[in-house]
C-alpha cells in the first residue's frame, strides 16, 4: 500500500494536432475520435471531492481498508506507523458510502483522528496535539531533497515523542513548530533511509534522505510488462530519457543513448547524407553475417525510433539476452529496445510545460584542400611520374602564381594562345568548400505538453516541432519534423480501465538536387573534383564550369540551378487497449494497433546551362540533360493484436508466483510505386504531363505476418531464489508450410547472496548483491540478402521488364527465368548463455553490473556449394553458415549528497565484444571470398610497408611485381617480404599460403565506453559526458585521402601536401603519380588509428527560485546552456572525425544551444 503522498514531476502539454487532406481516411477517423474521447476525459478534472467508497469485508486487517480507499478514490493517507495499529481487524460493509463515514467506522471505538489536507488524509492518535504545537515559540524550517538534490514531496516530518508533525510541499519545504528548542525531528519517505535531526533554532535545515535498497521497489519494463529489478534474472538495461536527454538538441533519441547502456551500440549511418542524420543501431556486436538488429517497440508496437520526438520518452530498456527478449520470439533474435512514452497522471489540474532551444551547429572536422600553387605542384609531380611531362603548361603555372601572389590585380582566369577566344583557362585560388558551405547553421526544437487526469481518467497530449538547416550555402537544404501525442486512459470501474494511444509524425526534408544519374548533394557539398585553379564566377559574374575550361563541374552552379528533391514522409499510429482485473493478482490485457506509413520524393532534375568567355551561352551541363522529373512513393499498413494474462501470487510471504500467457498476431503489407519522365517542355515546372519522352514505371508490394503464442513463469523464494522461464512458439509466413512453426525456449536463474544470513557480515558494505545466468534459442525470421528483406524466399519468383529491342515498332514486356531457391530454407537460430551480477555498496551509492555472454548465430543464410557454370544462374542461397560473437559489459553509478546540499554522481558504461565464423563452406579459406572458417569478423588483410623507396636502385632491386603493375622509383611505397621468398605476392591468397599479406588490423570497435557526470547545488545543475573507443583500426575511404593517386579528377588534401619529393624525402605520403593502384592496396602505412574519445555534452544550468517565477504563476522555469561533441582526441587526421572515418560523409556536428523549460 502506498502510504505516502506520491506525486510525479510533471511535464508537457497543450494538444494541437495536424492533419490535412492528404492523410489517409482511416487516419482522419481515428484522429477525430480521439478528439472526442480527449473532449470527454478531460471533463473529469472535476472529479467531485466527497468520493464514495464501496466495500463489503470481514474481519480485514485496517491495512488492507485503506489500501482499498486507496485504490477507489484520489486520497492518500499519511500516519505513523508506531501510532497507528494496522494489523487491527474491522468489519465495514459500505455501498457508495461518504469516505469519512468508513473512516468513522474504522477507527470507532480507538483515539485515531484524521485531518484532510487536499487529498492526503492525515491519521494521528492525538489531533489534538498537532494543533496545540502550532502555538509554541519555537519555529523550524528546513527543505528534504534526495541524493540527486531533488526535492521530496511528501515526506513525514514528526517531532520525536509525539504526535506533532507535517509533511513537504512541492519544493520539499517544511515548517513546523515544535516543543522546544531540544526537540528531534524524525523525517522519512517510503523508499529512503529515515533520519533524526536535532532542530537549530533559526536555521533552515538541510536534509539528505538517502536510498533505502531494502524497501526501495524498482521496476524495470520488460517484455509485455514490468519486474522488480530486484527480481531480473536477465540481462536488462534501463535508463530515464530526461536523464540521458537532459537538455540536448538531438535529431533523434539513438544520438542521446549512444554511450549510455553498456552493449547497445550506436554508430552515425554515412548513407544518410544531409540534415536529420539517423542512426544505426545494434545490440553486443555483429548479429549475423546478413545484418540484422534489434526489435525496436514503442509502448510493445515495433515503431521508427528516427520519427519519434525525444521529449516524448519517459524510458528506454534494452533487452539483451535470450531469457529477457525470448517473449517476442522470432523478431528478437538480436534483442529488443522497449521505448515507453509518458502518460497521464492525478493532479489537481492540468500540468502544462513548454520548452525552447536554440542551436548553432558547425562541422566537428571538414575537407581542407591544397591550395592552387601545391595542386599544380602535384598535378605536374604525378604526370611526370606516370606520362613523363607536367600536366600544366609553362604559361599557366605563371598565370597561376600571378594570381596566388597577388588576387587583387590578377584574374583567376586568362586566355591560352592555344584556344579559341571565347574559352577561358583558370589560374584561380578557390577553397571549394569553404565556397559552398556555411560556416554555421542554425537548429530548433520546441515542445509543448500537457499532463493531468483523476483516478478516472488520465491523459497526456504533447506536440513538438524540430528542425535543422544544411551545410549548403547554394541550396535550401532543410530538415523538419513534427510530432503529436496521446494518450488517454479511462478508469471504468474496479476492474476495467480502457484507453486510447495515438501518435502522428510528420518529417519533410529538401535535400538539394540530385542529378540524372540518382546521386545526391553530397558530392557537391564536399566535392571530390573541384580544382582550385576554377573560381566560383567569371569576372562577367556567370558562373564558372564546363565551357569556361572543359570538364570542370561548378557544384555551386549545380546546386543553385540544377533542380530540387523533396522527401516527405507521415508515420501515423493508434491503439485501443483494455485492462481487466477481475480479482486480485490477475491482469488481463487486450491491445489493437493499426499503423499507416507513407513515404514520398519527388525529384527534378533542372537543366541549366554553362556560359563561356565571351558571355554568350554554350552547352548544357550534361549531368542535368535530359531534364526530368521522378517520383518514388511507397506506404506500408501493419496491424497488430496482442492478448496476455498475467497472475501474481505470493504464498506465505516466501513464495512469489508469477505466470503470463499471451497470444501475438501481426500483419504488414508494403506497396511502392516509381515514375519519371524525360524532357520536359518547361524547364521549371516538373510534372510527367509536362515531359515528352517515354514514361518509365516500376510497383510492387510485399506482404508477411508473424503468429505466437508465448509464456513466462516466474518463482522466487523469500526473495532469494529466483527462476524463470521463457517461451514463444512462433510461425512465420517467410518460411515453407511445413517449416513454418517453431518453439523457442529460455531459461534463467538468480541468487540474491545478499539476502543470506552469512552476508550480514558484510552487508553494511556490500548491501545488495545478485548473482544470475541465463541460456535460450530464439529465432530469426528476418532474412537478409543483399541488405534487402527476403519476404519469400523459399519461392522461386518471376521478374518482368521491358525488352529493350522494337517489336513491330513497340517495345515488349518479357517475363525473366527465376533463380534457384533451396527447398530446405529454415529458420536461422540464434543461442545465447549469459553469466552476470549485480551489486549496491556503500549504503546503495555504488551500484553496479557485469555480464560475460556467449552468443551463436547457425543457420545463416549463404550460397550453397558452386555450382557448374554451364547451369547458368547464381547458387541458391542455404542454411550454411554459423557465427560465435562473446563479450563482456560492464554498468557502475556513484551518487550521493552532500550536507551542504551539493548532489553529485557519475556513471560509467563498459563493453567489449568480438564475432568470429564457426562454420562456412570455403575449404581452401580463399581470401577472395568474404568469409572463412576461423575468421574474425572485421579483420583487415594488407601487406606491411617497409616504408618507401630512397633510391631508383632500390626500388628496381626490390621485386613486387605482382602487385606493383608500373615501374618504380625513388619515392614509390615498399612492401615487406614476410615469408623471405625473394618477392612480395599474395601466394595463393588462401589463409595457409597468402604469400606476404597478414592481418593487419580490426576495424571492429573495442572498449567502446561512456561517462557522465553531474552534479546540482542551489538551483544549479552541471552535466558532463565523453564517450569513445578504445581501439579500432580503420581503412578509411580513399576518397580524399589516396584517390588521387589513381585518377586526375580527384583533388588532394592538404595534407597530401606531405608527399616524396627530392626536397622532401621523408614524407609521409609516397612519391606523385597517377597510375599508383598499390597504393590503394590495403597497408599498415596508411591504416588509421579510430580509438578516440569525445565530450559528448557539456551543460549548465540554472532553475529560477521559486519565489521570484511563482509571481509570473510558473511553478517551474529552468535555463541553460549545452554543447554537444564540443571537443574529442584521436589518432585520426584533422579531417577524419572518428566516428564517420571518412571525409566523404555529411559532416557531423558540434552544436551549442540555448534553451529554457517553464511548466506551470
Amino acid at each position: 500500500m502506498q502510504n505516502n503522498f506520491s506525486i510525479q514531476v510533471l511535464r508537457v502539454v497543450k494538444s494541437f494536432w495536424l492533419t490535412s487532406k492528404k492523410i489517409p481516411r482511416t487516419m482522419r477517423l481515428v484522429i477525430l475520435f480521439l478528439f472526442c474521447f480527449v473532449g470527454l476525459t478531460n471533463a473529469t478534472d472535476s472529479y467531485a471531492q466527497s468520493a464514495k467508497v464501496t466495500m463489503n469485508v470481514r474481519n480485514q486487517t485496517v491495512e488492507d481498508v485503506l489500501r482499498a480507499i486507496e485504490k477507489q478514490t484520489e486520497f492518500s493517507f499519511f500516519y505513523n506507523n508506531a501510532h497507528i495499529n494496522l494489523k487491527r481487524l474491522v468489519t465495514i460493509s459500505a455501498n457508495r458510502n461518504d469516505i469519512f463515514k468508513v473512516l468513522d467506522e474504522v477507527f470507532k471505538n480507538t483515539n485515531v483522528e484524521y485531518k484532510v489536507i487536499d487529498k492526503k488524509i492525515i491519521l494521528s492518535t492525538e489531533l489534538a496535539s498537532v494543533e496545540q504545537a502550532h502555538q509554541e515559540k519555537v519555529k523550524v524550517s528546513g527543505r528534504v531533497v534526495d541524493a540527486a538534490g531533488e526535492p521530496v514531496i511528501g515526506a513525514s516530518v514528526i517531532e520525536k515523542g509525539s504526535s506533532n508533525g507535517t509533511i513537504t510541499d512541492m519544493d520539499g519545504n517544511f515548517t513546523l513548530n515544535v516543543g522546544s528548542k531540544d526537540a528531534i525531528l524524525e523525517i522519512s519517505y517510503i523508499g529512503y533511509q529515515g533520519q533524526s535531526l536535532k532542530v537549530t533554532p533559526g536555521k533552515t535545515l538541510s536534509v539528505v534522505l538517502k536510498e533505502d535498497t531494502q524497501s526501495l521497489d524498482e521496476v524495470v519494463v520488460v517484455g509485455f510488462g514490468v519486474q522488480k529489478k530486484a527480481n531480473l534474472t536477465g540481462a536488462v538495461s534501463q535508463v530515464k530519457m530526461d536523464d540521458v536527454l537532459g537538455s540536448r538538441p538531438v535529431v533523434n533519441a539513438m544520438s542521446a543513448l549512444q554511450g549510455a547502456m553498456p552493449g547497445l551500440q550506436i554508430t552515425p549511418n554515412n548513407d544518410a547524407a544531409g540534415p536529420g542524420q539517423s542512426k544505426s543501431f545494434n545490440i553486443r556486436g555483429t548479429t549475423s553475417i546478413n545484418g540484422g538488429g534489434p526489435l525496436v517497440l514503442i509502448d510493445n508496437v515495433p515503431g521508427d525510433i528516427d520519427m519519434l520526438n525525444p521529449e516524448d520518452i519517459e524510458s528506454v530498456s534494452v533487452l539483451k539476452d535470450a531469457a529477457s527478449a525470448a517473449i517476442y520470439g522470432a523478431r528478437a533474435a538480436f534483442g529488443v529496445i522497449l521505448i515507453t512514452t509518458k502518460t497521464g497522471f492525478v493532479s489537481q489540474k492540468p500540468v502544462v510545460s513548454l520548452s525552447a532551444n536554440y542551436s548553432i551547429n558547425v562541422p566537428t572536422v571538414h575537407a581542407n584542400y591544397m591550395n592552387s600553387m601545391e595542386y599544380t605542384q602535384w598535378m605536374n609531380d604525378a604526370n611526370t611520374t606516370s606520362n613523363g611531362s607536367n600536366y600544366f603548361d609553362d604559361i599557366t603555372m605563371e598565370h597561376v602564381r600571378n594570381y596566388y601572389n597577388d588576387p587583387v590585380n590578377n584574374l583567376p582566369v586568362f586566355h591560352h594562345p592555344d584556344d579559341a577566344a571565347s574559352k577561358y583557362r583558370y589560374c584561380g585560388n578557390t577553397d571549394w568548400y569553404e565556397a559552398l558551405n556555411k560556416k554555421s547553421y542554425p537548429m530548433q526544437q520546441y515542445n509543448i505538453s500537457v499532463q493531468g487526469g483523476s483516478e478516472t481518467a488520465k491523459y497526456m497530449t504533447s506536440a513538438g516541432m524540430f528542425q535543422q538547416d544544411g551545410i549548403s550555402k547554394w541550396t535550401d537544404e532543410d530538415y523538419k519534423r513534427f510530432n503529436v501525442l496521446q494518450h488517454v486512459n479511462y478508469k471504468v470501474n474496479n476492474w476495467l480501465q480502457v484507453g486510447l494511444r495515438a501518435t502522428l509524425s510528420m518529417v519533410k526534408m529538401n535535400t538539394g538536387p540530385q542529378n540524372k544519374y540518382g546521386s545526391n548533394s553530397l558530392g557537391a557539398t564536399i566535392p571530390g573534383d573541384s580544382r582550385p585553379l576554377m573560381p566560383v564566377y567569371h569576372p562577367d559574374g556567370h558562373f564558372a564550369g564546363y565551357c569556361g575550361d572543359g570538364y570542370f563541374t561548378n557544384q555551386a552552379a549545380w546546386l543553385s540551378q540544377g533542380g530540387s528533391a523533396e522527401m516527405r514522409n507521415n508515420n501515423m499510429y493508434a491503439t485501443a487497449f483494455a485492462k481487466l482485473n477481475p480479482f486480485e493478482g490477475l491482469e488481463i490485457n487486450f491491445d489493437y494497433t493499426y499503423n499507416y506509413y507513407n513515404y514520398s520524393f519527388k525529384n527534378h532534375v533542372r537543366e541549366y546551362i554553362d556560359y563561356d568567355a565571351d558571355g554568350n551561352q554554350g552547352s548544357i551541363f550534361p549531368h542535368t540533360s535530359p531534364n526530368q522529373v521522378s517520383y518514388n512513393k511507397r506506404e506500408s499498413q501493419y496491424d497488430v493484436f496482442n492478448a496476455y494474462a498475467t497472475y501474481k501470487k505470493k504464498i506465505n510471504k516466501v513464495h512469489a508466483l508469477e505466470g503470463m500467457i499471451g497470444f501475438n498476431q501481426e500483419n504488414a503489407t508494403y506497396k511502392g510505386v516509381g515514375l519519371s519522365r524525360n524532357n520536359l517542355i518547361a524547364n521549371d515546372i516538373p510534372f510527367l504531363n509536362l515531359a515528352t519522352g517515354d514514361r518509365s514505371t516500376s510497383d510492387y508490394m510485399n506482404q508477411w505476418a508473424i503468429r505466437g503464442a508465448f509464456f513466462r513463469l516466474f518463482y522466487a523464494y523469500d526473495d532469494k531464489y529466483l527462476a524463470q522461464v521463457n517461451g514463444r512458439y512462433d510461425g512465420s509466413s517467410r518460411f515453407p508450410k511445413d517449416d513454418r512453426f517453431a518453439f523457442f525456449p529460455t531459461f534463467s536463474l538468480g541468487w540474491r547472496l545478499s539476502q543470506e544470513k552469512f552476508w550480514k557480515p558484510i552487508a553494511h558494505i556490500v548491501n545488495d548483491f545478485k548473482i544470475r545466468g541465463s541460456y535460450g534459442a530464439l529465432g530469426n525470421q528476418v532474412l537478409l540478402q543483399g541488405g534487402n528483406d527476403m519476404y519469400y524466399p523459399y519461392i522461386s519468383t518471376y521478374t518482368t521488364g521491358e525488352v529493350g529491342y522494337l517489336f513491330s515498332g513497340e517495345k515488349q514486356m518479357g517475363v525473366y527465368a527465376p533463380g534457384l531457391v533451396s527447398d530446405q530454407l529454415t529458420w536461422e537460430t540464434v543461442k545465447q548463455w549469459d553469466l552476470g551480477f549485480n551489486f549496491s555498496m556503500f549504503d546503495s551509492k555504488l551500484t553496479g553490473e557485469f555480464d560475460y555472454y556467449v552468443r551463436t548465430t547457425e543457420d545463416m543464410l549463404t550460397k550453397s556449394k558452386t555450382l557448374p557454370s554451364i547451369l547458368g544462374v547464381s547458387e541458391p542461397q542455404m542454411n550454411a553458415a554459423d557465427l560465435r560473437t562473446s563479450g563482456w559489459e560492464v554498468a557502475l553509478t556513484w551518487k550521493s549528497a552532500l550536507q551542504n546540499g551539493l548532489a553529485y554522481s557519475a556513471t560509467l558504461s563498459l563493453s567489449d565484444y568480438q564475432a568470429e565464423i564457426t562454420k562456412y563452406d570455403n575449404p581452401t579459406k580463399n581470401l577472395s571470398d568474404n568469409y572463412y572458417e576461423g575468421k574474425k569478423l572485421g579483420e583487415i588483410w594488407g601487406f606491411v610497408t617497409d616504408g618507401l623507396f630512397q633510391s631508383d636502385e632500390e626500388a628496381s632491386s626490390w621485386n613486387q611485381s605482382k602487385i606493383v603493375g608500373y615501374t618504380q622509383y625513388a619515392g614509390d611505397i615498399k612492401f615487406a617480404d614476410l615469408n623471405g621468398d625473394g618477392e612480395v605476392t599474395r601466394g595463393e591468397n588462401t589463409v595457409n599460403n597468402s604469400g606476404d599479406l597478414k592481418i593487419i588490423g580490426n576495424e571492429t570497435p573495442r572498449y567502446n565506453f561512456g561517462i557522465r557526470g553531474t552534479a546540482e547545488y542551489k538551483g544549479f545543475d552541471f552535466t558532463l559526458f565523453f564517450q569513445g573507443t578504445m581501439k579500432r583500426d580503420i581503412i578509411p575511404s580513399k576518397t580524399f585521402y589516396l584517390s588521387h593517386y589513381t585518377s586526375e579528377w580527384s583533388v588532394p588534401q592538404k595534407m597530401n601536401y606531405d608527399y616524396w619529393r627530392e626536397d622532401n624525402r621523408d614524407a609521409f605520403f609516397p612519391r606523385a603519380r597517377m597510375n599508383g593502384s598499390a597504393v590503394n592496396e590495403n597497408q599498415t602505412r596508411f591504416m588509421l588509428n579510430g580509438a578516440y574519445i569525445r565530450c559528448k555534452q557539456l551543460a549548465l544550468g540554472y532553475t529560477i527560485p521559486k519565489y521570484i517565477t511563482e509571481k509570473a504563476k510558473i511553478s517551474k522555469l529552468r535555463v541553460y546552456f549545452n554543447a554537444d561533441n564540443l571537443f574529442e582526441f584521436s589518432g585520426m587526421p584533422d579531417t577524419f572525425d572518428p566516428e564517420l572515418a571518412t571525409v566523404n560523409a555529411y559532416p557531423f556536428i558540434r552544436s551549442f544551444s540555448f534553451g529554457a523549460n517553464l511548466t506551470f
